[in-house]
């Protein structure tokens, strides 16, 4: 729909960025406080973490964690997806909610899904002079590494006329209905769209596909996805709700370790790391206040 990258202003002052990441479910609230424990580690520069959330679908609970990790949690409209949700996977039924994050109060920002871990700072992204930033998408299977994105990492500047050009676009743009809203903005952003480098979204998928590049990325690698492996929530449990026994919540890493042959423990051992620091800090303090309330609630 746009097309090649065109050059803005990369003037953006601190006061102006922001980290930007979503919650649709409870069952997500402690990944979304790993994230945001990791952020603050990597001393990253935007003063604002903003959580877009749906209002009646996350808890209070959930939201005292995130708050007490450092996001400002900020409700936003759902976006349903078009054609009625025809050809979308279940779990991706949320997802065109995320183009709210257009609509927020920054000059520019970094996405991050919650399902991500940052390793080391990232802040150079903040003075990208392009509109549109992600990185290449890469599949354990046969589909290998495609031309076209994750939107699991993304650069952008806020725009609340983008989004409204996109919800006019939604239901008459032709793409594949199964990847949701990844698949749309592949389409609207098109050739526009400035290709990152793998270490800025570290899918697991790439040590599938190559551990050799796998290692030799590794001591480069911003922010880790972890999209063939969760360690931090069991995916055969629908219900949406966040896990308040940190012991079970190991057991779900100790799993995550052995999945796939193990081939992911090391990767696993990097979130775990994480958990560990956060909840033996502050922070960690505060979340099992948020925890304690509501089971006495």
């Amino acid at each position: 729909m746009n097309g090649p990258p065109s050059l803005v202003s990369s003037t953006s002052t601190s006061d102006t960025r922001a980290v930007v990441s979503t919650l649709y479910s409870d069952s997500y609230a402690i990944s979304a406080a790993v994230l945001a424990y990791s952020i603050r580690l990597a001393n990253t520069t935007a003063p604002q973490l903003l959580l877009p959330y749906l209002p009646g679908r996350i808890s209070d609970e959930a939201l005292c964690v995130v708050r007490a990790a450092g996001w400002t949690p900020t409700p936003v409209p759902f976006i349903p997806p078009p054609h009625g949700g025809r050809g979308v996977y279940y779990r991706f039924f949320d997802q065109y909610t995320k183009l709210n994050i257009w609509n927020l109060p920054a000059s520019v920002a970094v996405y991050l899904d919650a399902d991500t871990l940052v390793r080391r700072n990232f802040d150079e992204l903040f003075d990208m002079p392009w509109s549109f930033g992600a990185v290449p998408d890469v599949y354990g299977d046969k589909r290998g590494f495609t031309v076209g994105f994750n939107a699991g990492v993304m650069v952008f500047r806020p725009d609340g006329g983008v989004l409204r050009t996109m919800k006019a676009a939604l239901e008459e743009a032709r793409y594949p209905p199964e990847q949701a809203e990844q698949a749309f903005l592949n389409l609207f952003f098109a050739g526009s769209a400035v290709r990152l480098p793998y270490a800025y979204n570290a899918n697991l998928a790439i040590k599938e596909a190559s551990p050799e590049l796998w290692m030799a990325m590794e001591e480069d690698m911003r922010v880790v996805h972890y999209t063939l492996v969760k360690p931090f929530v069991d995916e055969r449990d629908r219900s949406g709700k966040m896990l308040r026994d940190d012991d079970r919540l190991r057991q779900i890493m100790d799993e995550a370790e052995k999945a796939r042959g193990g081939l992911f423990k090391e990767e696993v051992g990097w979130w775990r790391e994480t958990f560990e620091a956060m909840m033996a800090s502050e922070v960690g303090e505060k979340i099992d206040l948020c925890r304690r309330a509501a089971v006495i609630v």
